[in-house]
């Protein structure tokens, strides 16, 4: 299956890219999504439960709550989905919860996000030398959820944000070389699709000519695997600040040696 997401990128003018890597970096770390507060036990519990339910009224009625309580999309995206998968995922494995009903409340949850995400997009506050980001999933992993949430948050900070799951690495060569992207992120569950994943770096890096930034992230970081070097990437982390840091300063880097 081949899902491509993708955030207009506008126009790309190298001015003040130094400037640019702070001052992106700084808003991602203050973002908006409900920083510092804690998902509440009850109402996590009770969309759960209205994920669940056939009869969709349940779940409309839950979210007039949510916001009468003040809970917005943003934080219910950012902190409260989440927050569900956690505990539909350890439902799952203490046998409480079949395997169905959690792939059930994903999905459901993913739809809601592309909902309440379409205008996260960064066609409105992108600014002439925005950063634009490329999110790739391997073909076969399963765990899609979590890279839609990191695109709307990177999207609601003015970033033009491109997700591709499952594309072959001939695939993503020819759109590198089309398109300019700052850093690519490429999300990885299992050992398995190491493999795979150096393919689709050696693909990126020669499709950007060595200029594209390159990090592995996921869930995989977790064990204790050398990552980076069986895939060939700049950088093994789950942080996306620092990844897309590293790539605006790249960025400004080679603006300087061209001149």
């Amino acid at each position: 299956m081949r899902d491509s997401l993708q955030g207009g990128q506008g126009d790309r003018v190298g001015t003040g890219l130094t400037g640019l890597a702070r001052t992106v970096v700084a808003r991602l770390v203050a973002r908006d999504g409900g920083a510092g507060r804690p998902a509440d036990p009850a109402t996590v519990a009770a969309l759960a439960r209205a994920l669940l339910d056939p009869d969709p009224a349940g779940l409309s009625a839950l979210r007039h709550d949510l916001r009468r309580a003040r809970i917005g999309d943003v934080e219910l995206a950012d902190l409260y989905f989440p927050a569900v998968a956690r505990h539909m995922g350890c439902a799952w494995v203490a046998d409480s919860a079949p395997f169905t009903d959690v792939t059930i409340a994903v999905a459901r949850m993913q739809a809601l996000l592309r909902d309440i995400g379409r205008d996260w997009t960064s066609n409105a506050a992108a600014g002439p030398a925005s950063a634009a980001v490329l999110i790739v999933l391997p073909e076969g992993e399963q765990h899609s959820f979590g890279a839609v949430i990191l695109a709307g948050q990177l999207r609601r900070q003015g970033i033009s944000v491109r997700l591709e799951v499952g594309s072959p690495g001939a695939g993503l060569r020819r759109l590198v070389q089309e398109r300019v992207y700052d850093c690519a992120m490429i999300s990885v569950a299992c050992e398995e699709k190491l493999d795979q994943c150096k393919r689709l770096v050696d693909a990126l890096r020669q499709g950007s000519g060595g200029r594209l930034r390159i990090a592995i992230g996921g869930p995989l970081l977790d064990r204790p695997i050398d990552i980076r070097g069986r895939t060939g990437a700049d950088v093994a982390t789950c942080d996306p600040f620092l990844v897309l840091e590293g790539g605006l300063a790249r960025r400004t880097k080679v603006k300087e040696m061209t001149g």
